[in-house]
């Protein structure tokens, strides 16, 4: 690329932005959302039911974001006391497979390398 085209690029983005913006404002303001408060108020309800109309079904069965934050902070509450849990339990864990281990240990020596030490 050149810096001309490079110009060119940055040009049509930079318009493109402004038509977007442009037609934005332009739909509200035709909406009426821009007038005073009660005709703001009676354009906002009116956008927000064509929206709802037009919500495919899927997004009815989508949890609120109290639920979502309910789920969340369950979750996280349970991984904390499962993760607390096994950290309060690692000694006598440990403490029982490691009495396991020694006398498998000794038992291993005595009959292997050891043969009339356990007699």
């Amino acid at each position: 690329f050149t810096a001309g085209s490079n110009m060119a690029l940055s040009l049509v983005k930079n318009i493109t932005k402004i038509l977007i913006g442009g037609g934005a404002l332009y739909v509200t303001f035709d909406q009426g959302i821009w007038d005073e408060g009660t005709q703001s108020t009676k354009a906002l309800t009116r956008l927000s039911s064509q929206l709802v109309a037009k919500q495919p079904p899927y997004v009815k069965e989508v949890p609120s974001t109290a639920e979502m934050a309910d789920n969340v902070r369950n979750g996280w509450n349970s991984g904390v006391m499962k993760v607390c849990g096994g950290l309060a339990a690692a000694p006598e864990f440990v403490g029982k497979y490691s009495n396991k281990a020694s006398s498998s240990l000794v038992s291993f020596v005595r009959q292997n390398l050891h043969p009339n030490v356990g007699k």
